[in-house]
């Protein structure tokens, strides 16, 4: 009897071992980096604590925060201003003499950008350059060292428009050099730099996919969309009206409009799906394609900047706001009011 009490009490103490250690192993020692959230899940709810104290300037351009909204970042006489968003106080970032910045784009549930500067190299040479900033840290660095490597130059344009892969590393620039006149180029993580080989040189929007380097551009002169996609590098609707690129969301969907000036219809999916196959939405009323926004969540609002609301078109859902429209960031609406800054959550 003793030795059966005492077979049980060890199988029990057996069995709770195993699954203490069966507990550890799949929760800590091979717990998938996707399911180590904690960092990233702190840094979104401070976004719900933080009152905003900015004040801007006239001259203020390319207003935008951090996913968090810790920082608040603006263009400002060519050159990127940093503020704390609680504080309304600058941050600390260095710009060299004659730097002129291009554009800037935070990078996705960070606190961190990538600047795109237009300077003078070693050699008294205007180049484009990209460098990445921490405003947290304060600290700034280049990537992207290209330059040094002969075969690889990127001219200096009019404007640049650069698009990131957030899985891949990819960077897309498209530099602008006239009314008529842009380019391409591709960077990688690996440093490489080569000029993107495309149908037209007459390029409008472009748009990248966040989990794989495909590449969607406008074609102006024929009102085209193509891709770098293979075997379909033109995207056809088959709807008998001019298209245009409105963006991508973070499931590699890409968002096409029927129209050019104003959009009564839009169309989304893979370019690994034929056309056929993707989804449609009707706009009750045509929009000016630049109030239509596409978040990386999969939804597509409509902004009434005259009436001051938001339109979620795929529920029918309308948020008012105050003030001039700024951006749509995180499932707030930033926006100011006697130029100083407002945020309001759906």
């Amino acid at each position: 009897m003793r030795a059966s009490k005492r077979i049980v009490t060890w199988v029990i103490v057996s069995l709770i071992l195993q699954c203490s250690v069966y507990f550890y192993l799949n929760n800590f020692y091979f717990s998938p980096e996707g399911n180590i959230k904690f960092t990233k899940m702190n840094t979104f709810d401070k976004k719900n604590t933080i009152k905003p104290n900015v004040t801007f300037l006239s001259s203020d351009e390319n207003i935008s925060l951090s996913d968090n909204f810790a920082y608040t970042a603006s263009l400002t006489d060519g050159i990127v201003k940093v503020m704390d968003t609680s504080t309304g106080e600058k941050r600390k970032i260095s710009f060299g003499n004659g730097v002129k910045c291009l554009a800037y784009k935070w990078v996705p549930d960070t606190n961190r950008m990538i600047i795109a500067e237009e300077l003078y190299n070693s050699r008294g040479r205007k180049v484009i350059k990209f460098f990445y900033y921490d405003a947290e840290k304060q600290e700034k660095a280049e990537i992207y060292n290209y330059e040094n490597k002969v075969e690889n130059s990127m001219p200096v344009g009019e404007r640049v428009d650069f698009q990131i892969s957030e899985l891949t590393g990819v960077l897309y620039a498209k530099i602008t050099y006239s009314k008529v006149l842009a380019s391409i180029y591709r960077l990688d993580r690996n440093e490489t730099l080569k000029r993107e080989s495309t149908v037209t040189r007459n390029i409008g929007n472009i748009s990248v996919a966040a989990n794989n380097d495909q590449l969607l551009y406008e074609d102006l002169a024929y009102g085209g969309i193509h891709s770098n996609y293979t075997p379909r590098s033109t995207v056809r609707l088959n709807k008998g009206s001019s298209v245009s690129l409105l963006g991508s969301d973070d499931d590699d969907n890409f968002y096409l409009g029927l129209g050019k000036s104003r959009i009564n219809k839009i169309y989304y999916g893979k370019l690994t799906e034929n056309t056929s196959q993707w989804k449609e939405i009707s706009l009750n009323t045509p929009a000016d394609i630049n109030n239509i926004i596409i978040s990386p969540d999969n939804n597509v609002y409509v902004v009434d900047r005259e009436q001051g609301n938001i339109l979620n078109v795929k529920n029918n859902k309308t948020t008012n706001f105050k003030g001039t429209f700024i951006e749509l960031n995180n499932n707030s609406i930033i926006s100011k009011v006697d130029n100083k800054l407002t945020i309001k959550s759906f």
